[in-house]
C-alpha cells in the first residue's frame, strides 16, 4: 500500500512519517535512526520532493514564498519521472510513501498516476508554527507584518488545497490534529486503527513546545487576509476537525 502525507510546513508531517517509517512503511532512503521530528525537513523521499519542487519551480525558495498554482501541469519528462518514482518503490517495498508539504500545492497531479493509495492529512493552529518564521532579531522586526502575512495566506492556500481534496477523494484517508497527536493517546489509535498494523511510537511530548497564543501581527494578518481573499484560518480549522468526526 502507498500511503501520502499531506499537510502545511511544520504541521506535524514530519512525526506521521517517523511514526510510519519506523513501522514498516518505507518514507525514504538512508534516514537516520538518530533524526528527531523537532529538526523538521526530515524523513522525506528525495525523489520526490526534487520533483514537487521542479513541478513548482519552487527551487530554493522559502516554503511560504513559493507561489499558488493556478493550473500545474506535468510536462512529459516530469509525469516520466512520477511513474519511474513509483514504479521504483513499488517494486522495492510493500509498502511505502512520501511526505513533502509541496505535496498539498500538486497533489491531483500524483493523484493522477498513483495506483491505489491512502491519505495521511495532518493539520495545526497557525499560531504554533509561527515563532519558527517570526523575524528573531530586533532589527528585523519592522518586517514582522509582511511575514506574519506571507506565512498565513500561504497555511491559508496549503490547507485549503487540502480541504478540495478531502472533498474530491475516493481513496481512503484520515484526517489528524497534530495537537491531539502529541499529546494523546486517542489520536496515536485512531491512526494506528486507520493504518490496521500496530505502530512504534516516536511521538515525544517534551518537544511539544509552542502552544497556541495569540500574537498581533498574525492577528492582523488574518483580519487584512479576510479582508482581501476571504480567508479565515478559524474556519479551515473548524472544517478539519469536521472531517476528524
Amino acid at each position: 500500500m502507498i500511503y501520502v502525507v499531506l499537510g502545511m510546513h511544520k504541521s506535524g508531517t514530519t512525526l506521521a512519517a517517523q511514526i510510519l517509517h519506523h513501522s514498516g512503511i518505507n518514507m525514504g532512503e538512508n534516514l537516520e535512526n538518530g533524526v528527531s521530528y523537532d529538526q523538521g525537513n526530515q524523513y522525506e523521499r528525495e525523489s520526490t520532493w526534487r520533483l514537487n519542487e521542479d513541478i513548482l519551480q519552487a527551487q530554493h525558495q522559502r516554503s511560504i514564498d513559493i507561489r499558488l498554482p493556478v493550473n500545474p501541469q506535468l510536462s512529459p519528462a516530469q509525469r516520466d519521472r512520477m511513474r519511474q518514482i513509483i514504479v521504483s518503490a513499488n517494486q522495492q517495498y510493500t509498502h511505502w510513501g512520501f511526505k513533502d508539504p509541496r505535496t498539498c500545492l500538486v497533489y491531483p497531479l500524483w493523484a493522477s498516476e498513483l495506483p491505489e493509495h491512502r491519505l495521511i492529512v495532518i493539520y495545526r493552529d497557525p499560531t504554533e508554527p509561527w515563532p519558527r518564521y517570526r523575524p528573531r532579531h530586533a532589527r528585523n522586526r519592522y518586517r514582522e507584518p509582511f511575514v506574519a502575512w506571507r506565512y498565513l495566506q500561504s497555511w491559508c492556500e496549503h490547507n485549503l488545497k487540502i480541504l478540495s481534496y478531502l472533498k474530491e477523494t475516493t481513496q481512503p484517508y484520515i484526517v489528524l490534529d497534530y495537537q491531539q497527536l502529541v499529546t494523546t493517546q486517542a489520536e496515536f489509535e485512531r491512526l494506528q486503527q486507520f493504518l490496521g498494523m500496530p505502530l512504534v511510537d516516536r511521538r515525544r511530548p517534551s518537544l511539544y513546545r509552542n502552544r497556541p497564543q495569540t500574537y498581533p501581527a498574525l492577528s492582523f494578518a488574518g483580519w487584512l487576509l479576510n479582508k482581501q481573499k476571504g480567508y479565515r484560518p478559524q474556519s479551515i480549522l473548524q472544517q478539519f476537525e469536521a472531517y476528524r468526526q
